[in-house]
């Protein structure tokens, strides 16, 4: 039996263990968190920081480790592929393309390039320099770390003091010490997430995103995007066209945009696994096996008969249950409204445990399906409103 590396164990990476199981590999999990639940549904697990790429490489020289598998994270991918690339591994981008996909100021630049529509991102490594350029800048602006997930070490600024404080507060946040700053594009922030075979999209849905809560990490989506029928052909034609010109290998491919004035403009990508397992969402509005064919597709195994099943809903969301304030979780409640609609929920915290990061701290994920996309969007658009989480005060 084979044996698969899934770089790390968390919620996001269970239907992905769960999978590689399907297909026959011993899965071992890494990660320098022994207490992730993904772990519990592996194999075997090792410790190890999975974004050391040295550390990871000698854990499967150690560990007699057939093939690699990415997570929901930038880092992985990166090691990934650094792996893949010394073990002689198919499946994996060059590291050198890995890299400057993953990292904003480099993948902006590069697409610019193409002719792609994105915001024109400046990069600074050095936070005086940074400073210096705002009096030649327009606001409102966004401060990102060029090398970070999930919100971290991004924000927004209107005025000069305020970008002062976020220039200095992505430079903080940033690993490499490197940061961008772009303009702030007025419009709806949408994802379309492919799976590419051959240089052509094979499969692909797209999302509306809502963040009410934190406005840098994204709570709730909704599939498809209002609107996609417009712009889908176009942003079939961004992914191809950074397909061709970099040579990248079969997988999943995703870009987040904003739409302003009916034009999607491109602020993010990443080429792996989505986190809260968003990848049950995509099957159940197109019934592609996105997890089959991701582990497939970064095991060099074929692609050619991947089986299409009915979708569950012609519309479909998660939700990620959040709070206003730090506390300690007693319990939670869902309308009627929202529980009727849901075909799975997973619960994160239990009662007892503390919430001391609130703007990036989950409940639980709530998975729903509806016939009626505007009823959907009416419901999502207040869902904090209609689920209660009861907290007691932090201890």
């Amino acid at each position: 039996m084979e044996k698969l590396l899934i770089l790390n164990g968390s919620l996001s990476e269970i239907t992905l263990i769960e999978k590689a199981k399907e297909l026959g590999f011993h899965v071992i999990t890494t990660g320098n968190d022994p207490s992730l639940i993904g772990h519990s549904y592996a194999d075997e697990y090792v410790p190890a920081d999975y974004s050391d790429k040295e550390a990871v490489l000698q854990l499967v020289k150690d560990h007699g480790i057939d093939r690699i598998v990415s997570c929901a994270n930038d880092f992985g991918v990166l090691t990934a592929s650094f792996v893949a690339e010394k073990m002689g591994w198919p499946g994996h981008d060059t590291l050198e393309n890995a890299t400057l996909l993953h990292q904003k100021d480099a993948f902006k630049e590069f697409i610019y390039g193409l002719g792609i529509r994105c915001p024109h991102s400046v990069p600074f490594d050095d936070e005086a320099e940074a400073l210096v350029a705002l009096d030649g800048m327009a606001y409102p602006l966004i401060a990102k770390a060029v090398d970070l997930t999930g919100g971290k070490g991004i924000c927004k600024a209107v005025n000069r003091e305020e970008a002062v404080r976020a220039i200095h507060q992505a430079f903080e946040a940033s690993r490499q010490g490197r940061i961008v700053l772009e303009p702030f594009i007025e419009g709806v922030q949408q994802s379309i997430d492919a799976f590419v075979k051959d240089g052509h999209v094979i499969a692909s849905v797209s999302n509306d995103t809502y963040s009410p809560i934190n406005p840098y990490l994204i709570q709730s989506e909704t599939l498809p995007a209002k609107g996609i029928e417009l712009i889908e052909d176009e942003l079939h034609g961004f992914i191809e066209a950074i397909c061709a010109e970099l040579g990248l290998v079969d997988g999943m491919f995703t870009l987040q945009y904003i739409v302003s004035d009916g034009k999607p403009y491109v602020i993010e990508m990443m080429r792996r696994c989505l986190g809260n397992q968003f990848l049950t969402v995509a099957h159940a509005v197109s019934g592609f096996p996105w997890e089959e064919a991701l582990i497939r597709a970064e095991t060099g195994m074929p692609l050619d008969d991947l089986a299409w099943e009915e979708p569950l809903a012609p519309f479909v969301g998660h939700h990620g249950i959040m709070t206003t304030k730090n506390g300690v979780v007693k319990g939670y409640s869902i309308d009627p409204q929202i529980e009727k609609h849901l075909f799975k929920k997973i619960d994160i915290m239990e009662a007892g445990d503390v919430i001391d990061n609130h703007l990036n701290q989950r409940v639980a994920y709530l998975y729903y399906a509806y016939d009626d996309q505007d009823e959907m969007i009416r419901d999502v658009s207040h869902i904090n409103d209609l689920i209660e989480v009861e907290l007691a005060e932090e201890r």
